[in-house]
């Protein structure tokens, strides 16, 4: 993401990261990379390799999509918002992925809205990503401006997540390819509660207690 003649590169939230470092390299007059990467947690080895395996459904793209990407967790009513995991065993380059909801009519994810990640937009192994819904002003990210409590920096979706009509959330790869999607039914879940993947990164979609930024527990 070019910001006055710099280029940006982030590399989103590992679980319990406490460190930012930022590195600026100045090349002179052309562009120059400013870093932002988050410490993964104590103990965990960022380059650890994941047993998240792929899981197909007839018909559908595969669930961990290429790299490990999945959608993790998902929460409509309120507060919507999706997060995004990296449970591969290295950093997975987002920079022209975008993010969609569905187009009902097409029944095909809905290019008009997307959410795009720019050059540079990096998940580390074990890191999560944190897109937040219904935002009607919604420009480019990272934006600083995200849930209270929640993990930050985030991106920002024009789109809603319907809890009563369901909602089909997609990741859609440079090319318009699906890599990685969740869908939530039709009132999912009660109030309060988010539907994601147990165990966190790799299971089926149910429901869940609200972990934005974190791995997914049972309500």
């Amino acid at each position: 993401m070019k910001i006055d003649g710099w280029m940006v590169a982030f590399a989103l939230v590992a679980q319990g990261c406490s460190e930012a470092r930022e590195q600026v390299v100045d090349v002179g007059d052309t562009a120059a990379d400013a870093v932002t990467t988050m410490d993964a947690p104590s103990g965990v080895d960022a380059g650890a390799s994941s047993d998240a395996g792929a899981r197909t459904e007839a018909g559908t793209p595969t669930d961990v999509g290429a790299g490990g990407l999945v959608v993790n967790e998902i929460r409509a009513a309120g507060d919507d918002w999706v997060e995004l995991f990296n449970a591969g065993s290295s950093a997975f380059d987002l920079g022209g992925y975008t993010l969609a909801d569905l187009d009902p009519d097409a029944g095909t994810p809905r290019l008009s809205g997307v959410v795009r990640f720019p050059a540079g937009t990096m998940l580390v192994p074990g890191g999560y990503l944190f897109v937040l819904a219904g935002v009607a002003d919604a420009g480019v990210g990272p934006q600083s401006q995200c849930l209270a409590g929640g993990p930050s920096p985030c991106f920002h979706a024009s789109w809603s997540i319907s809890a009563s009509r369901g909602e089909t959330v997609s990741v859609l790869d440079p090319t318009g390819r699906v890599v990685a999607r969740g869908l939530y039914p039709a009132d999912a879940v009660p109030s309060g509660q988010t539907w994601g993947r147990l165990p966190n990164g790799a299971g089926e979609l149910v429901p869940n207690r609200p972990t934005p930024g974190a791995a997914n527990q049972a309500p």
